[in-house]
């Protein structure tokens, strides 16, 4: 229960234009157009989660910051599938089969896996590394953005995601 309270006091208390250590937050920017494959190499865009806050997540096999913080990523969707948050990872693996193994082998359960057959979505969104986020309100517009690891499973984060559809990065 105190835990909760907690988490109720960040979300109903955190103005929705800061953002924790790590994010760097922009007035909502339109994006251009995001696409990418899912398991069954069909083509899927950002614009399909429009409704929802989105935390847009590059990462690949060989990326070891990014291995590290995809178990974290699959618990906060966990925490999050209700509430109106969709964390989207995107591999940047040479192939999907890669991408496959790892979250057998790691156990990510709920993340649906998502697959950038070019290998260039990074480099569109103007990322020169990986991991690569970009946070995304309802209406489908950037708000923020992270180059690096994070530690995910931050209460600051989780209520900040709670609050980014609200966002107007001011």
């Amino acid at each position: 229960m105190k835990a909760f309270l907690v988490i109720a006091a960040l979300v109903f208390s955190f103005p929705a234009w800061a953002a924790p250590e790590g994010f760097e937050m922009s007035s909502p920017q339109t994006l251009p157009e995001i696409a990418f494959q899912d398991e069954n190499d069909s083509t899927v865009s950002l614009g399909d989660f429009k409704g929802k806050t989105v935390v847009l997540n590059l990462w690949a096999t060989w990326c070891a910051p990014c291995v590290t913080e995809m178990p974290d990523l699959n618990t906060l969707q966990k925490r999050l599938k209700d509430k109106g948050v969709e964390i989207v990872t995107v591999s940047m693996d040479r192939s999907i089969e890669k991408a496959q193994a790892f979250y057998k082998k790691t156990g990510i359960d709920v993340l649906p896996l998502y697959w950038d057959s070019t290998r260039s979505l990074g480099f569109d969104l103007g990322f020169n590394g990986l991991p690569a986020t970009i946070i995304v309100n309802t209406n489908g517009q950037e708000v923020a953005r992270v180059s690096g690891p994070l530690n995910w499973l931050d209460q600051e984060i989780e209520a900040f995601l709670l609050t980014a559809e609200s966002a107007d990065g001011q």
